[in-house]
């Protein structure tokens, strides 16, 4: 494996949500990322937009809070977000002096979710980051009946750890499913891909997967047609945070050894 001349960003506990912040006023800063903490959140400060960047590969955010006068590219940083697919559905929000239109419609044009003002976002900051960090986690369409018998295999072919093979059963779930509960399905796919490039030594691999399947994962709720989604949530985050240690062979053997089961929870 070559050497990523980037280093990735750490996250302190991978199980608190991380929230991106690329802000130039150093008080207001400080403000945020108190606000993110309040809210159960991990802020993630970055000073630059190449930072910001490689936050939104390595940590998987769930926001992303960014003050449009900075000097820096930040509209070509959001059209990159948008057209990354591991980057594509965090919510990209804006904000700047209410006097500067001109910016704020720039920013929603590069692919902001929102642009506001600055006293805006203070107003609304709050109810933001409950729904970003602490969101409510309802039962999908479909979610409580059985697991049908191509996402069984599925499931039996990830947890004898074979990753490619269980991408194909769990994309024919998928394909045979129309309700919500078809993410699922994808989540577990897109991890289980996530762990194939671990075995392969692909770092910049499993980020990417892992940006794809967590945040499909993350808002469902515990246990969802049976499956164990909540503890499977959490120990994979747990391989993710180890992946910005990884320096030696042995490193990478130890986290394929590491690497979970889906769980099945019992009847009640």
């Amino acid at each position: 494996m070559s050497p990523d001349p980037k280093p990735p960003v750490r996250p302190v506990d991978p199980r608190r949500p991380a929230v991106i912040l690329l802000v130039d006023d150093l008080f207001f800063r400080a403000r945020l990322e108190d606000a993110v903490r309040q809210a159960g959140g991990q802020p993630i400060t970055t000073e630059n937009t190449e930072g910001f960047l490689r936050a939104m590969d390595t940590t998987l955010p769930v926001l992303a809070l960014v003050d449009l006068h900075i000097a820096a590219q930040w509209d070509e940083a959001f059209r990159l977000c948008r057209l990354r697919p591991h980057t594509r559905a965090v919510p990209l929000y804006g904000f700047g002096r209410h006097t500067d239109v001109d910016t704020l419609t720039r920013a929603r044009a590069a692919g902001a979710d929102q642009a506001w003002a600055r006293s805006r976002l203070v107003q609304e900051l709050p109810a933001l980051l409950t729904s970003r960090i602490d969101p409510p986690r309802p039962m999908p369409a479909g979610g409580e009946e059985a697991l049908p018998p191509l996402a069984q295999q599925g499931i039996a072919l990830f947890n004898r750890r074979q990753f490619h093979a269980q991408h194909e059963a769990f994309e024919d779930a998928w394909n045979q499913e129309t309700r919500t509960v078809r993410d699922l399905y994808q989540g577990l796919l897109q991890v289980g891909l996530a762990f194939l490039q671990i075995e392969a030594r692909n770092q910049a691999g499993a980020y990417k997967m892992f940006g794809r399947g967590i945040p499909r994962l993350r808002p469902l709720p515990a246990v969802v047609q049976g499956v164990c989604v909540g503890r499977f949530v959490d120990e994979s985050l747990a391989v993710f945070a180890r992946l910005a240690d990884l320096r030696v062979e042995e490193d990478w053997r130890h986290l394929v050894q590491a690497l979970p089961r889906i769980r099945i929870a019992e009847p009640a």
